[in-house]
Formats: structure tokens, C-alpha cells, sequence
């Protein structure tokens, strides 16, 4: 199977112009002619898919200790905006569901990143996959399901195996390739900054596509692109004639 790549991905949804991992920020990704968002999903103390990044909140709330210490109601009813802007107080946490619903609505392609806290990497791998079954079976040309925890995305290819796989790395250390074979992977999502044309070639070269994070500066972006790297992952928004 095949999708088509846009050649920016909204990173978090709009991460510059919005709170990261929010539904508004989707909103706002579609505006501003994003056709794809990366976006993190971990598990609440209840078993609730919730999209957050940060193992602790409150960077992005007003909440406090482990994510995994709380239950979705107790997530809920933190304010997940206004640390960014008042403009966007009262925005909540959404969960998984409420984001494939809201992407789906906008016409939104996903790159779905399971972010696991310690301890929880199969059962946040195992319900991301089921809930991918249940809610996108005409979505697997759409979604990319990604991950730094090679047994997440070992669970996801048993799990979901009709999703295509990405494989992600700070720093692609020795024995990338061989692992992102063995995971069944159709894309490799590396660190921007270790990456230059030599190895875009040679991730080509093994049969992988490139999604590259996260690049802010356009004659970087400019840089990877004429590269060849396939996809870059990015807060800004970017003008709309090279959102193709």
C-alpha cells in the first residue's frame, strides 16, 4: 500500500500558532493548508487513549504530576489553552477518538505517534491498534502510526498490520535499517539534524520513505527538501502554494 504524502506535515497540529495536541490546533492546521498533522496518543490512569506528549502535565496545562496518575475525567477538566494564549482557555485534552473524529471531519491525513509512559508501551500499543481497527478501516491509506519504541510498533504491526508503520529516531544509531525491516516499516521519521544527503539517499536507497522533524526554518526545509527527503514535520504555518 501507497499514500500520498503531503510535503508538510503540521507538527502537533499547528504548534506554533495553537495549543499543541488540541482539537482547535487541527482546526487551525486545516486553515492554514496542512493536509496531514502529527499528533502524540498515551494512555490515561483509566485505559483512555488522550493525546498529550509530555509524561508529566503542565507544561501544556494546568495540571500537575503523571499523566498516568489521572483518570480522563480528571484530565478533562484541566485547561490545555491558555498557557499558550487566553484566547484558547477553557480548550481541553482531547482523546484519541475525538481526534480521528475531528481529522476525519477536516479531511485531515494522520501520522498517529504512540507515546508511551514507562511501563505502559503494550497496553498504549494495544488499544491505539484497536481503536485504529474499529474507528479507520477506510482510513489505512490516511494514517502512518509511528513511534520511538520499537515494541510499540511491533504490537501495531501484529495489531493493526492494514496500517502502514513509521519508524522514528534521534539519531539513527547503527542498526536502523535491520530494525525498521524487521517492524515491517514503510517510512523512517529522523531527527532533521542527523540528517544529511548521504544518508536521505541512503534511507531511499533501503526501500523507506522520510518524514523528518521538526524544521522551522524554511531554508532548512528548503535544504532537506531538495535533498529528497519525502516529508517535513514542522510548527509553522506555511504558505499554501507549498503545502502540495
Amino acid at each position: 500500500m501507497s499514500l500520498r504524502l503531503s510535503r508538510f506535515v503540521g507538527h502537533r497540529g499547528i504548534a506554533a500558532e495553537a495549543p499543541e495536541n488540541t482539537l482547535t490546533g487541527f482546526r487551525l492546521a486545516a486553515e492554514a493548508g496542512f493536509s496531514w498533522v502529527e499528533f502524540d496518543v498515551m494512555l490515561s490512569a483509566d485505559d483512555v487513549p488522550v493525546l498529550h506528549h509530555d509524561e508529566e502535565l503542565g507544561r501544556t496545562n494546568d495540571g500537575a504530576g503523571p499523566v498516568t496518575a489521572q483518570p480522563l475525567t480528571g484530565l478533562r477538566a484541566l485547561d490545555a489553552g491558555a498557557w499558550f494564549d487566553l484566547g484558547f482557555a477553557g480548550e481541553r485534552i482531547p482523546t484519541f477518538e475525538e481526534a480521528i473524529s475531528c481529522c476525519r471531519a477536516l479531511e485531515l491525513s494522520m501520522n498517529v505517534e504512540i507515546k508511551p509512559t514507562k511501563g505502559r508501551e503494550v497496553r498504549t500499543a494495544e488499544l491505539v491498534s484497536e481503536m485504529l481497527n474499529d474507528l479507520c478501516p477506510d482510513l489505512t491509506d490516511r494514517i502512518i502510526v509511528s513511534s520511538f519504541v520499537p515494541d510499540c510498533l511491533r504490537i501495531a504491526q501484529e495489531k493493526a498490520p492494514d496500517f502502514l508503520r513509521g519508524y522514528l529516531s534521534d539519531n539513527m544509531a547503527k542498526g536502523w535499517q535491520e530494525e525498521a525491516k524487521g517492524l515491517g516499516c514503510y517510512s523512517v521519521h529522523p531527527n532533521h539534524a542527523c540528517l544529511d544527503a548521504a544518508l536521505v539517499t541512503a534511507i531511499h536507497d533501503a526501500g523507506f520513505r522520510i518524514l523528518t522533524y521538526t524544521v522551522n526554518d524554511p531554508e532548512r526545509a528548503a535544504t532537506l527538501i531538495g535533498w529528497g527527503v519525502d516529508a517535513v514535520i514542522t510548527d509553522e504555518p506555511l504558505d499554501a502554494a507549498v503545502l502540495a
